[in-house]
């Protein structure tokens, strides 16, 4: 039997299983009925993900292991379109809107008849709670809002927001992170209290049960304000399962309904499986290995553009990846307004071995790299890296790590983590700055290079204010900042590359936005 079939016995709390036992059993003849009778049951949608998410705090979570769950039961203002849309973006719990020609003031028209998961209404003073929350909090998405410096209610369904510069609003509210509307009952609550399965959005799905490192179950909020007409999903079961081999599996069986990042090596097998749908998908995500400015000897600067030259980019690209990956120019991808087409780099081992002898390891040393659990290609990067590395006299010591605990590892003593650790980035909402920005500027979390460097970070905030009046004047900024990594060897950029979702190919209304890198609406889809 299917997990699905197992699932959908326990929801419907297999009752018939005792009708059956007090009848003294079912027979063959019985057979059909039962399963005409299951057939009517919930529509459950399994969804097989690598990793259990470690937050899942709308406002909070900031890597893409929550992101799937929390699109299913969270909303934001608006919504960013697909390329090649008719419009950049569109209404979702915003109706309208509309910017002072500077671009410092902002008037947003909301839904109407919208409720949370907690029976609380949705309105102008929920959205106002949520963008101060966030705002004046030290969450990583904080960032988000923070040119917002008045907010205005002017009436139940109408808010006005003040940007000390000139700021998309519009675009800043369609965030992947931080920008999902939450009802103002639950902002008093911490990361502690959505991680023990409680919701608080206006989202067609709610947490109905958590096993924490199993599996998440979502079933349908009957007052969701899109309503329920159609063959939708009722339930949505999330599967953490780490190895891709038995995530492929699953999906091949039917078990699973779609799953992503899985071994490349079978790209073209998933291709050719039956009842399976390979959805390859322009994205706005690249691939880097973050290198540790703060343990030696990558403290050197020489040391790490050393290892930036040493790097073999295109055997990567010809080899990994499926043969989707494209060269990378920094951190800003190649698809995302903004990008250096000029900053794309290439090997040079005699440049590597060079800086190594001018910074005294003509002899090499050891590198502890992480890979994190759940995606094959972290590991493949450090296994297509290490004999060239071994050429130089570095010995590359692979080890595959939880997400969690590696970052953890890093911010209890930076010194004493990983040399190097694969990472890749899709973007909190469609700007070069945050690329630049989340990843490496001081103290941001997920900067796991530890680079400090405050010339850049003025940098890139300069861009910022220049992005809603002159776009033209701040992509020269993001871009000098995006040559200050480069220069300063804050990572290996090994390539760009799309978004890749192996689904059942029964499934219909599929709907994927590169804004959102990990996610696909299951309110969307019918079977």
């Amino acid at each position: 039997m299917s997990k699905k079939n197992i699932y959908m016995l326990m929801v419907l709390g297999l009752i018939s299983a005792f009708v059956l036992a007090a009848c003294g059993g079912a027979t063959v003849a019985d057979a059909p009925a039962e399963e005409e009778a299951a057939d009517e049951g919930p529509k459950i949608f399994t969804w097989v993900d690598p990793i259990d998410p470690f937050d899942i705090d709308p406002r909070t979570s900031y890597d893409g292991q929550g992101l799937p769950v929390i699109g299913q039961g969270y909303e934001t203002l608006t919504h960013y379109n697909p390329p090649g849309s008719e419009e950049e973006i569109s209404p979702e719990l915003a109706t309208s809107w509309e910017s002072a020609e500077d671009g410092t003031v902002w008037t947003f028209n909301l839904r109407e008849g919208v409720k949370f998961h907690d029976g609380e209404d949705f309105n102008a003073e929920a959205v106002k709670a949520l963008v101060e929350n966030v705002r004046d909090s030290d969450f990583a998405t904080s960032w988000i809002f923070g040119a917002i410096i008045e907010i205005e209610v002017v009436d139940d369904y109408t808010i006005k927001f003040t940007t000390e510069y000139p700021s998309k609003l519009d675009l800043v509210f369609s965030s992947a992170f931080g920008a999902w509307m939450v009802s103002p009952a639950a902002l008093g609550n911490d990361a502690t209290w959505f991680a023990e399965g409680n919701s608080a959005g206006t989202g067609p799905y709610k947490i109905a049960s958590r096993e924490a490192g199993a599996r998440i179950v979502l079933e349908r909020f009957e007052d969701y304000w899109g309503g329920w007409e159609g063959d939708k999903f009722d339930t949505v079961v999330f599967e953490y399962v780490a190895d891709a081999t038995v995530r492929e599996q699953m999906l091949r069986s039917g078990d699973g309904d779609i799953t992503r990042e899985l071994d490349f090596e079978n790209l073209a097998s998933m291709q050719e499986a039956d009842g399976v749908d390979v959805k390859i998908e322009p994205a706005y995500v690249n691939q880097f290995i973050m290198l540790n400015n703060a343990r030696p000897p990558l403290d050197n600067v020489m040391v790490r553009q050393a290892l930036t030259a040493s790097f073999p980019y295109q055997d990567v690209l010809d080899n990994l990846a499926g043969g989707l990956g494209t060269p990378a120019g920094g951190a800003i991808p190649q698809s995302m307004w903004g990008a250096d087409a000029d900053a794309v780099q290439s090997q040079d081992l005699e440049k590597a071995a060079a800086l190594l002898a001018e910074a005294g390891f003509a002899d090499g040393f050891e590198m502890d790299y992480w890979a994190y659990e759940g995606n094959p290609i972290d590991e493949q990067l450090g296994e297509v890296w290490a004999p060239v590395l071994r050429e130089l006299g570095i010995e590359l010591n692979i080890t595959v790590i939880d997400f969690n605990a590696a970052m953890e590892a890093f911010w209890n003593d930076p010194a004493t983590a990983h040399h190097a650790v694969s990472l890749n980035w899709f973007p909190t909402y469609v700007t070069p700055f945050d690329p630049l920005f989340s990843p490496f500027s001081t103290g941001e979390y997920f900067n796991i290079a530890a680079y400090d460097n405050p010339d850049f970070t003025d940098t890139l905030f300069f861009g910022d204010e220049l992005t809603a009046t002159d776009q033209a004047a701040a992509i020269e900024q993001f871009q000098m900042a995006n040559q200050m990594l480069i220069d300063d060897a804050a990572a290996v950029f090994a390539y760009d590359y799309p978004q890749v979702w192996y689904m059942r190919n029964d499934m219909g209304g599929y709907y994927y936005s590169p804004a959102y890198s990990a996610l696909v609406k299951v309110y969307n889809l019918t079977r």
